[in-house]
């Protein structure tokens, strides 16, 4: 058990929450024994990187011969991640085609709902939205006006924006009342929100790839 390990399958909530390869940058073994028992075992304390999004956990592997599987013959590890990865992680859309503020302050939204943070999730909903106005010079006194000018402007119907402004009270709640938002709440704020993005960047794209297959098609 005291081999240094140079990687291992780390859950990643950034990738997905699924495991994935990390490299290990440090790690350090303490093994001990209790001599009146006759047991041994110990713990190992790794630093390690996600070797896709680069995003560094703490991982933390004990094992002791009290725990013997009967069934293999090895000492089953017990194994703890920090900070703690969730099994059931949202993964985002598509956003090469994003402007970067539009496409970052998504990317930190979608981290904070991964890791529970669902009052950071709420406030970052709105600054989703303020970061798609800026980027497409939209203008407003106030997010209300500038979600109707989004409409005006033809990027979005207005049932969207109807569902923009469900989605700003979320926001409004989050950031100026310091309610925290439902999780369910979140989850439906982030359809929304990821219907604009959609319709803005991620369709318009698609669209574009298809006519241009369909264009080379036609050639040949």
């Amino acid at each position: 058990m005291s081999n240094q390990e140079s990687s291992t399958k780390v859950p990643c909530t950034t990738c997905g929450g699924e495991p994935r390869n990390h490299e290990v940058v440090c790690e350090l073994s303490i093994p001990w024994v209790d001599e009146g028992n006759g047991e041994e075992g110990g713990t190992t304390y790794q630093i390690c990187r996600c070797k896709g999004c680069d995003q560094v956990r703490f991982r933390e592997k004990s094992w002791s011969t009290y725990y013997l599987d009967p069934e293999t013959g090895d000492y089953e590890p017990s194994i703890r991640i920090y900070p703690e990865a969730l099994g059931s992680a949202r993964l985002p859309i598509e956003t090469g085609e994003m402007p970067d503020d539009v496409s970052r302050i998504y990317a930190e939204t979608i981290i904070a709902f991964n890791a529970g943070a669902l009052t950071l999730t709420g406030g970052g909903l709105r600054a989703i939205v303020e970061a798609i106005c800026i980027a497409q010079e939209v203008s407003g006194s106030n997010l209300q006006i500038k979600i109707d000018n989004l409409a005006a402007k033809g990027l979005l119907a207005k049932n969207q924006a109807e569902l923009l402004h469900e989605e700003r009270y979320i926001g409004n709640a989050a950031l100026h009342e310091m309610l925290p938002p439902s999780k369910q709440e979140v989850e439906d704020g982030l359809a929304i929100v990821e219907g604009l993005l959609n319709t803005i960047y991620v369709l318009p794209l698609r669209a574009a790839r298809l006519r241009k297959t369909r264009e080379g098609r036609s050639h040949k």
